[in-house]
C-alpha cells in the first residue's frame, strides 16, 4: 500500500507541528500564565512596598520636625540629675518685696513603672513652697517651665494672705533611667 505523497505531505508536517506544540508551546503557555500570575504579585508588593516607603518618608520627616521643635523649645531629658539646673532655676533671693519666704524640697529619683513612648524615665519630685508677690510666684514656676531639661508642673495651689500669695507649686522632673546601668 503506497501512500500518496500528499498524505505523506500533510501528515509528516502535522506530526512535526503537533509534537513543535505539545513540546515547546503548550508549557511555554503554561509558563507564561504562571509568570503573569507572579507578575501581579511582583506588582501588587511593589505598590505596597512604595507605600509603605511613602510612609515611612513621611514619618521621618515627621520625626525631623518634632526633634526640630524640641530643640527649639531646649527641652531635652537629662541623665544625670547632678545636671539638673531646675532647682538654681527656681530658687529666688528673699528680699522681703517680692519674695518674703521660700522652700524647695527635692525628692528622690525614682523609676517610672510606665514607658512613655517606649521610654525607660525615672522621676523626681520638687515641690516649692513661696509666700511672696504673685508676678514672683509666676516668674517661679515661667522659670520652671523655661528650663533646658524635661519637667512637667503637676500642681500648683495658691492662697492668698493680704496683698501677698502663698503657693505650693509641684513640679515632676524626668531623666534617662539609671536602672540598669552599672555606677
Amino acid at each position: 500500500m503506497k501512500i500518496s505523497s500528499f498524505w505523506a505531505w500533510a501528515i509528516l508536517p502535522t506530526t512535526i507541528s503537533a509534537t513543535i506544540v505539545s513540546f515547546f508551546a503548550i508549557p511555554n503557555f503554561r509558563d507564561a500564565g504562571v509568570m503573569r500570575a507572579d507578575s501581579k504579585n511582583v506588582s501588587k508588593a511593589t505598590d505596597e512596598f512604595l507605600t509603605q516607603r511613602d510612609e515611612f518618608e513621611r514619618l521621618q520627616m515627621e520625626v525631623k520636625s518634632l526633634q526640630s521643635r524640641r530643640e527649639e523649645s531646649g527641652h531635652s531629658i537629662r541623665t544625670d540629675s547632678n545636671d539638673s539646673k531646675l532647682v538654681s532655676a527656681m530658687t529666688r533671693p528673699i528680699d522681703g518685696a517680692d519674695v518674703l519666704d521660700q522652700s524647695i524640697r527635692i525628692g528622690e529619683r525614682e523609676v517610672m513603672s510606665v514607658r512613655p513612648a517606649g521610654l525607660a524615665l525615672d522621676r523626681r519630685n520638687v515641690e516649692m513652697q513661696m509666700t511672696g508677690s504673685f508676678d514672683a510666684v509666676f516668674n517661679t514656676v515661667r522659670k520652671a517651665e523655661q528650663e533646658a531639661g524635661m519637667t512637667r508642673v503637676r500642681s500648683i495651689d495658691i492662697h492668698r494672705e493680704g496683698l501677698q500669695v502663698q503657693a505650693t507649686v509641684g513640679i515632676d522632673e524626668y531623666f534617662h533611667s539609671s536602672e540598669g546601668k552599672t555606677e
